[in-house]
């Protein structure tokens, strides 16, 4: 494991610019009232036009579809499922459109920044799929940010306790707690994705004091 954390922390991306948000909260609002998969995609699609980045792999919305994401929107129904050998799995079983939406948007976002892409490139797909991994939760969290900051917090706590986790797995803490103390590892769990070193620590120190 002593490696692996050597080159997680050896890992040096180009800063990319501080992620600003392009989706306002506010919105997201005008999709409560679509009540059908089309009419959810739609309005969907038109909000993702505003990002800074391409999206792509879109699931597809309202009909069966193999190895890969289909989205209901039906009645009470407000589900992301996966797809494959003719069954469909509820991944996410949302209350709202806007709760679906944030994980809507976790699919069809880049699996890697710019800056997280070059890093990538210069790994192994078999030997450094844990690294990759922290690259992709790295990303996640830069993506939402771009969406917006309540969609970037939801992203930044589930990543971050991946992140800890991760760090207990290899060995290096005993617990998830004291995981988190260990600013050094943390920031470059935020950091690999082209995140700038002050952005990341400001969201580190908003972590400490939740």
């Amino acid at each position: 494991m002593k490696t692996y954390e050597t080159q997680l922390l050896s890992l040096r991306p180009a800063e990319e610019p501080v992620p600003r948000g392009h989706l306002p909260f506010t919105d997201f609002t005008g999709l409560i009232s679509a009540d059908t998969s089309i009419a959810y995609e739609r309005e969907l699609r038109r909000l993702a036009r505003k990002l800074p980045y391409k999206t792509s792999s879109w699931p597809v919305f309202g009909e069966y579809v193999e190895d890969w994401h289909r989205v209901e929107v039906a009645g009470s129904k407000r589900q992301l499922l996966y797809c494959e050998r003719g069954f469909c799995e509820v991944i996410e079983d949302c209350e709202h459109l806007i709760d679906l939406s944030y994980h809507v948007l976790k699919v069809v976002a880049p699996v890697f920044t710019f800056s997280a892409s070059k890093v990538a490139e210069q790994l192994d797909r078999i030997k450094d799929q844990r690294l990759l991994i922290w690259l992709r939760m790295s990303t996640e969290i830069f993506h939402m940010y771009q969406v917006n900051s309540y969609f970037g917090i939801r992203t930044l706590n589930a990543n971050v306790t991946w992140m800890c986790e991760e760090l207990v797995r290899m060995g290096l803490f005993t617990n998830v707690s004291d995981a988190f103390k260990s600013e050094r590892h943390i920031l470059q769990g935020l950091r690999i994705s082209g995140m700038p070193s002050a952005k990341a620590s400001e969201l580190y120190l908003e972590l400490m004091h939740a």
